[in-house]
């Protein structure tokens, strides 16, 4: 069917105007699929183009999954590959001499008699997918990671016929330095940190390994690898983090350096033994990302950004950040320090490990096997006349004495704690043995914060949430008329079919005023603060996402996610 007939028949049904068809055919590309033009212009999206094949033509849309999809390696060397993705057409399936492949445009019998062509098939079967399903068939079909893993197959030969054969560690140091190992290594962590991930996580099963990336918060799986690069790849990433390669039976850290498009890039390095072998993640910082962040970038709302600012220009006393881990916590604190970091200033840290080197400061990497702990560091740096002190993480009662004594004795103090909300990091230093009167006295702020994934901008749609819902969760107020947006399902292109794209935080701040220290002393629980602290006008964690639902930063089902009431 020619491009002015598939135009006509979309006009036709109402799926696009007169008026659209005909700038079509204008901007159309030289030799540009004139579906693929509709598409480019916006004038259709997946959505549109699927309902139009499965409403009108049934039988040309593909019913097959992307994880099936298998082509042999002679069959794909001789299909060309610049036309396929010009074109945006994908191979799925090869069996007798017939292929079958998917594409935006099946009508279009121009191109798939250039494919039979080109490719010497002469059948040739064209099936209707959504335009992200095609590019993820032609990315799994010709990735970097694919030709890898087809290398692989040819040189990597660790057979492993039972669970419980050992494979020599000659044998092991020998493949993790192949060629095709050490790329694959690199591959995973370059992508990584292409996508943006936090983290990457190699999982052995009996049979493959997954590898999974943590983007915005949520791990996907990245992809599953043949189970015989299982011993090869994490003796790799020991190698490259300078862990003993022949202990298997114990947890181990490490950190990797390296440098991307000429970036430094520091990972955190864990094992952790598992049932199929050992489990690898890997915390991605990138140095310059801590370097160049701004207070005024982290989320803060105006008013809780001047009590932060004001607490971490205080001349002494205790600021504290809680949440669980991959909460943001570094991030909020490193920006603290790097707003305080000049030259008439002395900053001394101690860190387990050293998250990222920050030139201007003084920082210590603790060991606990020759025995230079929190507590150890802590003491030392009470004679080398700091300003600020960092304490990566208040652990045991002596860590937190230290601290607190540094604290009332003309320090500032910034440290983390792992505790749900701002009220209750106050009594769990109380629960570790601190007397109520000292932790009243030193500390003058707790900063409770979570990770929200933000709406991606260029799709997100109105929340159909019925009105009196909204004012019920507390969004909206009795007569308001603000628009609530949400994640568009699916998503788009932009935000990789999510509906959303990057994190802001959202904070829950308790400053520490001579009533709430009064109430401290006395040895008030974690309610009694929150109930004080909330009538002086601390806004919970809830809230605050709500805010950022209110000012269409985020949906409701992210908050609801993360913040669940």
């Amino acid at each position: 069917m020619d491009d002015r007939k598939v135009l006509d028949l979309f006009v036709k049904l109402g799926y696009i105007t007169q008026d659209q068809a005909n700038t079509a055919l204008r901007e159309r590309q030289r030799d540009e699929d004139i579906v693929l033009t509709l598409m480019r212009l916006g004038f259709l999206d997946d959505d549109k183009l699927m309902d139009f094949y499965q409403k009108n033509i049934p039988r040309v849309v593909w019913k097959g999954r992307v994880e099936d999809v298998r082509i042999p390696d002679e069959i794909l060397r001789t299909l060309p590959r610049e036309l396929l993705q010009k074109r945006l057409i994908a191979p799925v399936k090869y069996q007798d001499g017939r292929l079958e492949v998917i594409t935006v445009n099946p009508l279009n019998h121009v191109v798939i008699n250039e494919l039979r062509f080109f490719s010497k098939l002469n059948n040739v079967i064209a099936y209707a997918a959504p335009r992200k399903v095609v590019e993820e068939v032609l990315g799994k079909l010709y990735s970097d990671i694919e030709k890898l893993l087809r290398e692989l197959g040819e040189e990597v030969e660790l057979e492993l016929e039972t669970p419980e054969q050992e494979i020599s560690q000659e044998e092991v140091l020998r493949e993790a330095s192949d060629a095709p190992i050490v790329r694959l290594a690199e591959y995973i962590i370059a992508e990584a940190v292409r996508v943006g991930a936090s983290d990457i996580h190699i999982e052995p099963q009996e049979k493959k390994v997954i590898v999974r990336y943590r983007v915005d918060g949520v791990l996907r799986v990245f992809q599953e690898l043949p189970g015989n690069v299982k011993d090869p790849l994490i003796a790799r990433y020991k190698i490259m983090s300078n862990l003993d390669i022949s202990e298997k039976r114990r947890p181990q850290d490490g950190r990797i350096r390296v440098k991307m498009q000429g970036k430094p890039v520091d990972l955190r390095v864990s094992t952790v033994p598992v049932t199929h072998g050992e489990k690898v993640v890997m915390r991605i910082q990138e140095a310059e990302k801590y370097l160049n962040v701004r207070l005024e970038d982290l989320g803060f709302e105006p008013e809780d950004l001047e009590k932060f600012r004001r607490a971490i220009y205080t001349p002494w006393g205790m600021v504290l950040v809680t949440g669980p881990t991959g909460s943001g916590k570094t991030t909020t604190l490193y920006a603290a320090l790097m707003e305080r970091n000049t030259p008439d200033v002395n900053i001394m840290t101690v860190e387990d490990p050293v998250e990222v080197s920050i030139p201007g400061l003084n920082q210590v990497q603790v060991n606990e096997r020759i025995g230079l702990t929190f507590a150890s560091v802590l003491r030392a740096f009470l004679r080398q006349d700091p300003d600020i002190i960092l304490v990566g993480e208040i652990r045991d009662q002596e860590t937190a004495e230290i601290g607190i004594r540094a604290a009332l004795t003309g320090h500032l103090v910034f440290s983390t704690l792992h505790t749900n909300d701002a009220p209750s990091a106050v009594t769990r230093l109380v629960d570790m043995g601190i007397e109520p009167f000292l932790v009243g006295s030193s500390v003058i702020l707790v900063v409770a914060q979570r990770l929200l994934r933000k709406l991606c901008p260029h799709c997100k749609i109105e929340d159909d949430t019925p009105r009196e819902a909204l004012v019920r969760m507390g969004v909206l107020k009795d007569g308001e008329s603000i628009t609530i947006y949400k994640a568009r399902p699916g998503g788009c292109e932009k935000c990789n079919y999510t509906g959303y794209k990057g994190r802001t935080a959202v904070h829950e701040i308790l400053e520490v005023d001579e009533e709430l220290r009064k109430l401290i002393v006395k040895g008030g629980t974690a309610e009694e603060i929150r109930d004080m602290a909330r009538r002086k006008g601390m806004r919970t964690l809830y809230e605050a996402g709500l805010l950022k639902v209110r000012k269409g930063i985020t949906d409701l089902a992210e908050v609801h996610r993360v913040l669940a009431k």
